[in-house]
């Protein structure tokens, strides 16, 4: 990398590059030598030629003052030219650096090298990566974070720790890494080199053992690439009869002065809990079904946990645990589960088991590291995977950090089923498949915990994940209608059904022919299979690829159909322009969505998609009997040592598979629809590339047949089941006739704590002037708490009205704005509001639920708007139309479970205490208004003027 590098960090008025202005640049040279030798500094505040905004003044602490007698950007640029010359720059994201520098002729030929790649490589398993996280994980001081100098200060200190952290490595790790990265242009190519040179050099004064891997001589298993298995327990015995759960035995644990008192610090007796535990005992000793609407607050983990861990210890049979979100996931097993493990005298065994494509393939991973071509990105994702390799005991994707763009690598190297080799995989019987260590731990479990995801899906298969099991708890059970309609359905898109033919066969940019079927003869070097067969199988394959390549073509042409059908055939039921069909909200944002109504294929242009998709499906099936006549040819080599034979017969079996598969489903959303389905098409906002879909009309029946009939308890739990204090709606959506259903209420005093205020007199959402009244509602709402409120709107084109009307005035009193989509992931979002004391955090769909701000940082709630779903969504439509009632009977309760999903953010706890201002006028206007009203805990509710609401939300909350 050179003798001297350049640490750097800029500050901005913004994101953009080519609209927003550096506003302060901070570089240190350095050379790696005894850590690191500062040499020189670089530091100056910029003048941006623009006002700075509020947000970033707050962030960074650079005012417009400060820079108003700056240099101008021209006159620093050429002495930062000067100062850094060829040097290699090191920074976090040091690519957001080079967007600015470069258009003024800065960093165009330097090497970079990003702390924050680096970072994802070397520290396998961390949360995030910021560069405040970074520096505290590793033990760095980062003084005035968000200054140039200091964070590039930071930055190289970063760089310098993860270089120690590399030269840490396993010699054998970073010779995998520079070996597959030589095949690309990965950008830390040199990084990786110069860490095995510096490896190199100590290997040969280690032991034997490590002079062995510095030159090659032993395998990927001596290499230590795998982590050797841990002694693993034998499954579970079924005892022969049952023996029912001591109901009072566990009432006492949790009693006053029970285990969870002694043991669990700030556990508190809820007499709750112990109503919820005795319906689940029940439900265990009698068997069948319970729906149980706990409140929050009550702790129903524990209430639902406790029988069942007693149940499978004294049955030896495994109770599942199904959670819809991976927090709840990671709750139970990283939290209750070792909490209850360390205090109960039961001792119990409990596992996490994900669906397959969770796990690593070691089999598809060596297929992956002997390609001859590999991008960027697929070097960058094996480089994770190597230096992750030798400590997870798991090999779950969920450990590393996976970007979007990444995704598309893992799926190379991901278990599948179509792949798998099963018995006669190397790994598998040597104990190393970290699916089959998986499945093992689980059939050894007492408490299996998964996902609705895994749930749904694993009863669709028959190489099931999950262990035979016949006790299912279901927490987050609300959820589990949708996550059924998307786990029991399927999509086809575009983009990933052409890349399934460009697999097998395309042309490289010099006119080359890649793919499978032209590796194949790769597969008979050094084996016995004669020349005539081989010539023969080379014949097939050029007789092969012409077909694929029509298929290619005609799939294009299938899509590009579809395409013009929407642009030209459909137009929206207002009159709209051509191709605004299905679209949700307006402008150029927003996926459209065009259900495949009977109307719609009665449009005139229907019969010609119809042609189109018949002549692909007999395209797609030429392809498939020529994969399917290789297949049975080389069924008779199995004895000709074929090289990496079990290998190249599963992934041709695969490929196959996925071919038939994509051309049934198109078949199936085109041509030959069935009643029970639902069935649209989407396209893309960001890129064009449209998706068929297909899901089930009804997941009751469904469930019913799959699920409940199979086993002998389930038990469903919520904190939101009921509208109108009543179980009929969820019981008749999850298909729940015969279940018991049981509710307790929230501890807390909701009446003393929570002021629900309705304001009388603002504009319905459909009249003038409604949008207006709320964001000056929201304004003055807000002057008056100090911010710490959460607006819950139920779409992106409403947030972000509101966001840009109410910043600028909210910001001129320094509350800081936070909206989704607008100020950075999820994440970053709850974080900078719980971390910044007078601010005000925006939010759609994904922030009605799931957000746990404990304490005065959460104490006001508004919600714009009932959250009514989007009348124009495929699977809403279709099912409204089941409905004698759609309204009434499907609607109002879908949008009451996610008004009390968003009404339970706001109190976490006994001691917090807020204000739920509700600014749609149709809950007290409208005869459904008593729905929503009447699904709330008994607060202290208050009928209002919007001007009101500043003065009773203020005094409400300094009441406390």
């Amino acid at each position: 990398m050179g003798l001297h590098l350049v640490a750097l960090d800029i500050e901005t008025t913004g994101l953009d590059p080519e609209r927003d202005s550096i506003t302060e640049i901070g570089a240190i040279k350095f050379q790696l030598k005894d850590g690191a030798q500062v040499v020189d500094t670089f530091s100056t505040l910029v003048n941006p030629l623009r006002p700075i905004p509020f947000k970033i003044q707050k962030l960074t602490g650079i005012s417009n003052e400060e820079v108003q007698d700056a240099p101008r950007l021209t006159a620093v640029i050429p002495r930062l030219a000067g100062f850094v010359g060829d040097a290699t720059v090191v920074g976090h994201n040091v690519g957001f650096e080079a967007s600015f520098l470069r258009r003024h002729g800065v960093l165009v030929q330097n090497p970079l090298v990003d702390t924050f790649e680096l970072a994802r490589i070397l520290l396998p398993r961390l949360a995030t990566y910021n560069l405040f996280a970074l520096t505290d994980q590793l033990g760095i001081p980062l003084v005035d974070h968000h200054r140039a100098l200091p964070d590039a200060t930071a930055a190289k200190d970063v760089f310098v720790a993860l270089m120690e952290q590399g030269r840490a490595l396993d010699l054998a790790v970073l010779q995998e890494i520079n070996r597959t990265a030589a095949r690309s242009d990965w950008p830390l190519k040199q990084v990786f080199l110069d860490l095995e040179r510096a490896r190199v050099k100590t290997a040969f004064t280690s032991s034997i053992r490590e002079q062995l891997r510095a030159k090659g001589y032993l395998d990927d298993a001596a290499l230590g690439l795998v982590l050797d298995r841990k002694e693993q327990a034998e499954p579970l015995a079924p005892t022969e009869e049952l023996v029912p759960v001591d109901e009072e035995k566990l009432v006492e644990i949790l009693s006053p002065g029970g285990l969870l008192s002694e043991h669990l610090k700030g556990y508190e007796h809820r007499p709750q809990q112990v109503e919820l535990l005795r319906r689940v005992v029940q439900a265990f000793n009698d068997g069948g079904q319970l729906l149980a609407e706990a409140g929050t607050g009550i702790g129903k983990s524990l209430a639902y946990l406790l029988p069942a861990i007693h149940f499978a210890v004294q049955n030896g049979r495994p109770v599942v645990v199904s959670t819809n979100t991976i927090n709840l996931q990671d709750q139970l097993y990283h939290k209750d589960l070792p909490d209850l493990q360390a205090i109960l005298p039961d001792k119990f065994r409990a596992t996490v088991l994900k669906g397959r494509n969770n796990y690593l393939c070691l089999r598809r991973l060596a297929l992956l590291r002997r390609s001859e071509s590999l991008s960027p990105e697929a070097v960058q994702v094996l480089a994770k995977v190597l230096v992750w390799l030798p400590v997870t005991e798991t090999g779950d994707s969920a450990e590393l950090s996976l970007r979007e763009t990444e995704q598309g690598v893992w799926r190379e190297i991901q278990a599948e089923q179509e792949t798998c080799l099963g018995d006669r995989c190397p790994h598998m019987r040597k104990g190393r498949c970290f699916l089959y260590r998986a499945r093992r731990e689980a059939e050894a479990a007492h408490i299996i915990v998964v996902n609705h995801a895994l749930l749904l899906s694993d009863v669709m298969v028959s190489n099931r994940v999950l262990p035979e099991y016949k006790h299912l708890i279901i927490d987050e059970a609300h959820h589990l209608e949708a996550r059924a309609t998307e786990q029991l359905g399927f999509a086809v898109n575009h983009g990933q059904a052409v890349g399934l033919l460009t697999a097998l066969s395309q042309t490289g940019p010099a006119g080359q022919a890649r793919g499978f079927l032209h590796s194949i003869p790769q597969h008979f070097r050094g084996s016995k299979v004669s020349a005539d067969v081989q010539k023969q199988v080379g014949d097939y394959v050029n007789k092969l690829t012409p077909s694929v390549e029509q298929a290619q073509h005609t799939m294009d042409a299938f899509f590009s159909g579809l395409r013009e059908f929407v642009d030209q055939s459909l137009v929206t039921e207002a009159g709209g322009s051509p191709g605004a069909a299905g679209g949700r909200g307006s402008g150029e944002n927003y996926d459209r969505h065009v259900e495949l109504t009977r109307g719609v294929r009665n449009q005139p242009g229907w019969t010609e998609i119809e042609v189109a998709a018949e002549e692909l499906s007999n395209d797609l099936s030429k392809v498939e009997q020529g994969l399917r006549g290789l297949h049975s040819g080389f069924s008779n080599l199995d004895d000709q040592n074929v090289l990496e034979y079990d290998d190249l017969m599963q992934d041709l079996w695969a490929r196959l598979e996925h071919l038939r598969q994509a051309r049934e489903q198109l078949t199936a959303i085109v041509s030959e629809p069935a009643p029970s389905g639902i069935y649209w098409m989407s396209i893309a906002a960001r890129d064009g590339q449209i998706t068929l879909h297909s899901a089930p009309l009804h997941v009751g029946p469904l469930l019913e047949k799959n699920i409940y009939q199979k086993l002998q308890t389930v038990v469903l739990t919520s904190a939101t089941l009921r509208t109108a204090m009543e179980f009929n709606y969820i019981r008749e959506r999850l298909g729940l006739e015969d279940a018991d259903e049981f509710a307790v209420d929230s501890p807390f005093d909701y009446e003393n704590s929570t002021l629900l205020y309705l304001a009388t007199d603002i504009p319905e959402p459909a009249q003038p002037n409604y949008q207006k009244s709320v964001a000056s509602t929201i304004i003055e709402l807000c002057l008056a708490t100090s911010g710490r409120t959460l607006v819950l709107f139920t779409s992106h084109s409403q947030l972000q009205a509101t966001y840009y009307a109410v910043t600028r005035p909210l910001e001129e009193a320094n509350i800081v704005v936070f909206g989704q989509g607008l100020d950075g992931s999820r994440r970053q979002l709850l974080e900078n509001f719980k971390s910044t004391p007078r601010s005000v955090l925006m939010g759609t769909r994904s922030f009605w639920e799931g957000i746990d701000v404990v304490g005065p940082a959460l104490s006001c709630l508004v919600i714009p708007r009932l959250p009514f779903s989007v009348p124009s969504d495929p699977v809403f439509a279709a099912r409204s139309r089941t409905f004698d009632d759609p309204f009434g009977q499907y609607a109002v309760p879908e949008a009451v479970l996610r008004f009390r999903q968003g009404f339970g953010r706001l109190i976490r706890s006994y001691s917090d205490r807020g204000v739920v201002v509700v600014l749609d006028k149709r809950v007290l206007s409208k005869n459904y208004g008593g729905s929503f009203l009447d699904s709330l805990p008994g607060c202290t509710v208050y009928r209002g003027r919007v001007g009101e609401i500043p003065a009773k939300a203020a005094a409400w909350i300094d009441s406390r």
